[in-house]
């Protein structure tokens, strides 16, 4: 990640005059943004992604919140309740059950995961309004290049090295790395150039759609190649539960993608 973005600050630099509390506030952008990641990928470690996607991916009733003061944005009728939709989505998937008799209750990742989201969101608030400034090619090495300092700064252990060369097929998983980071380096282009030219509720509502393709792309991988990744959760009805409230998230995110 550093070593294609070191060569974009420097082909893409902050125009002559940008003020100082710009590039902070991009700084501060990316830092928010790293910090959010990184709670995500600590969620994956203990949770199905079909799980953690859709709670992390919810950030865009925060930023609606947050918006309406901040940008002068206005949220109404449906945007409330698609908003409240978000929000018992985010209960249903994040509901697990205590034991085999016992009630449901909320995964401890939530907590989480929200923090993520409130996170992620103080960052597109921000970016939406250095964005007026800057470039979002500017915008986009700063916020990658915070993100990478800071995974390097968390990741430089002696107990990651060595899970590191106890990798069994170490090509196929760097080959991976390698293809994740080009689908990240193409999204968060997208993504930023979206926040420069758009409603910022608007697109932090589209580009949290992902959670029903991560459910499919989840379910058939289970299917497909079992063991690839953590197991569906137990009992038909957590899992209806788990299915419904995906589905009740992205409905919520379309009805304020649709009435933004």
């Amino acid at each position: 990640m550093v070593i294609y973005n070191i060569p974009l600050a420097f082909a893409f630099p902050f125009a002559e005059g940008t003020p100082p509390d710009i590039i902070l506030l991009a700084v501060t952008a990316g830092i928010l943004r790293a910090c959010s990641v990184y709670i995500m990928l600590f969620a994956l470690k203990t949770e199905e992604v079909s799980r953690v996607i859709p709670i992390y991916y919810s950030y865009p009733i925060f930023v609606s919140l947050m918006a309406v003061p901040l940008l002068g944005e206005s949220i109404g009728l449906l945007r409330w309740l698609a908003i409240l939709a978000v929000v018992g989505g985010v209960i249903l998937v994040s509901a697990r059950k205590n034991g085999n008799s016992g009630p449901f209750r909320l995964s401890k990742t939530t907590v989480l995961l929200i923090l993520a989201g409130l996170l992620i969101s103080g960052s597109d608030i921000i970016n939406k309004h250095v964005l007026d400034v800057i470039t979002f090619w500017n915008s986009y090495w700063v916020s990658s290049i915070c993100l990478a300092l800071f995974l390097l700064a968390v990741a430089l252990r002696r107990s990651v090295f060595a899970e590191l060369k106890g990798l069994t097929k170490p090509v196929l998983c760097y080959s991976l790395i390698v293809l994740d980071e080009l689908f990240l380096f193409g999204g968060m282009l997208l993504l930023l150039w979206s926040i420069q030219h758009g409603p910022i509720s608007l697109v932090s509502a589209i580009s949290s759609a992902r959670p029903l393709f991560v459910l499919v792309y989840a379910f058939l991988l289970m299917r497909l190649i079992p063991g690839f990744l953590l197991e569906w959760p137990a009992g038909r009805r957590l899992r209806i539960f788990q299915i419904c409230g995906v589905v009740l998230t992205v409905s919520g995110i379309a009805v304020m993608n649709l009435f933004s």
